[in-house]
């Protein structure tokens, strides 16, 4: 028998391939989705993806819970650079995502039991609460890098945010079915890495246009140095415009990635606890070093010195902007490659997920598997930090 998994759909977009289109290249949860499609089906899984019509993902079974017709009227307007407001309440938006959820919720009772039989996979925090609460199967909140998490099942993208949370809600133990998966991406989606010597003269920063982002710092720093910056992203601009700033709305992927190829360096020194911060993998596979902040999910991503450098004052930052030339791009590429790639992530999923299916067995939490013959879920690859001297 073969484990059914429910994916969950955005109300506000259509799950299309965000390496090929870039309709929604702003939304980051779409990209999530048909990740999450795509690895899970690699894994084995019957897959069946309830979302907007005209969605097509990677998976066994695509059922249609809003028509086109009925997502364009609301969304269908958009350009390219605007932001998808996911969590918009006007009556409009409010009574399109009550649909949504009450045919998702609709559709999942036909293809399920009464018991704990699937897991349901649930990448946008309260706004999929309403379509599985009262399901009797494994609702699974995928990627929590946001805060208010309501699900007994759930998956952080890093411990920085898992440890966070846990603190927030005052929580010292017994979380056995919180675990924590990266985000996954397609090493195929990117081009080759260039050389420290064919680099271009520039930084770039991609993210919010915020302070809290990190901006100011980091358009700070490339100034002192007489360097040129280029800032992409949704948000005012105005006030970090001046000499050397260049500024490009947000981009598709491959431009984006086509960037950050030839960029000396990536500035991502966010002032809070970043839970995930994408792009700084979007630079390691492009072979673009990163400059960022010493906490949240950077400890994690960032190995200091050998993919980039992490920093807690103007010194260090001026010290590493000045020195990532020293960063050989080749070991970002493959650190990221190694741990942060469709297959390797998937793995991570199928071994929590086998967690949460023997919760169906007699035994439980207390079920052993004989058979296993390794624990690799967790083991991360630096086997090519040190290398390509």
């Amino acid at each position: 028998m073969v484990d059914k998994i429910f994916v969950l759909g955005l109300p506000h977009s259509r799950t299309i391939d965000p390496n090929k289109y870039a309709e929604f290249s702003s939304c980051a949860f779409t990209a999530e989705v048909w990740n999450l499609c795509r690895m899970l089906t690699a894994q084995g899984y019957h897959v069946v993806h309830l979302g907007t019509e005209g969605s097509n993902p990677i998976c066994a079974e695509q059922v249609d819970v809003v028509s086109y017709q009925e997502w364009n009227n609301l969304y269908g307007s958009r350009k390219v650079t605007e932001e998808y407001e996911a969590f918009k309440l006007d009556d409009r938006h409010l009574a399109h995502k009550i649909k949504f959820m009450g045919n998702i919720e609709k559709e999942i009772r036909a293809r399920c039991g009464a018991d704990y039989t699937s897991i349901i996979c649930c990448p946008l925090g309260q706004v999929h609460k309403s379509a599985v609460e009262n399901i009797p199967q494994f609702a699974v909140e995928t990627g929590i890098g946001y805060q208010y998490p309501w699900s007994k099942y759930r998956v952080y993208e890093s411990y920085a945010w898992y440890h966070y949370t846990m603190g927030a809600e005052k929580q010292m133990g017994d979380t056995w079915y919180h675990t924590v998966i990266p985000c996954a991406f397609d090493p195929a989606a990117y081009g080759p890495v260039v050389p420290t010597e064919k680099k271009q003269n520039y930084f770039v920063m991609a993210c919010r246009l915020h302070d809290d982002k990190g901006v100011g710092i980091g358009v700070s720093v490339a100034r002192a140095l007489g360097v040129p910056i280029k800032l992409i992203g949704q948000g005012n601009a105005s006030s970090y415009l001046g000499p050397g700033v260049e500024y490009h709305k947000p981009m598709s992927g491959p431009e984006l990635r086509e960037l950050l190829r030839y960029a000396k360096g990536l500035f991502q020194p966010t002032r809070y606890i970043e839970p995930f911060g994408k792009v700084t993998i979007d630079a390691g596979i492009s072979g673009c070093p990163c400059v960022v902040t010493d906490f949240g999910v950077f400890t994690e991503t960032i190995q200091h010195g050998q993919t980039g450098y992490r920093c807690r004052t103007w010194d260090q930052f001026m010290w590493a902007a000045k020195n990532v030339d020293k960063i050989n791009p080749y070991t970002c590429h493959d650190w990221c490659v190694a741990n942060y790639s469709l297959d390797r992530v998937g793995k991570m999923y199928k071994e929590y997920f086998q967690s949460l299916f023997d919760l169906n067995a007699k035994d439980g939490w207390h079920t052993d598997h004989p058979e296993r013959t390794q624990l690799d879920w967790l083991k991360m690859d630096h086997s090519m930090l040190g290398e390509h001297k």
